[in-house]
């Protein structure tokens, strides 16, 4: 896991910034924020039940999203 700093989690993953933070929404206690190379943010507010949970959501976006890339080249 990355860095935990109050309710922020930060992670890097594939050289994109992956940060969770404590926000109660229904289901889900977590949310998170990733940020790619460029700088261009995407929010989810629903990341998850726990932080460990809302960091592997977040890995499986970067994932897709480099992988969604890779098929538009």
């Amino acid at each position: 896991m990355g860095i935990f700093m109050g309710n922020i989690s930060t992670e890097s993953y594939r050289e994109w910034t992956i940060s969770v933070f404590k926000k109660d929404r229904l289901c889900s206690r977590f949310a998170f924020d990733i940020c790619d190379p460029s700088g261009q943010k995407q929010h989810v507010s629903m990341g998850g039940e726990n932080v460990d949970r809302a960091l592997a959501r977040a890995r499986e976006m970067i994932d897709m999203e480099i992988a969604l890339a890779r098929d538009d080249l």
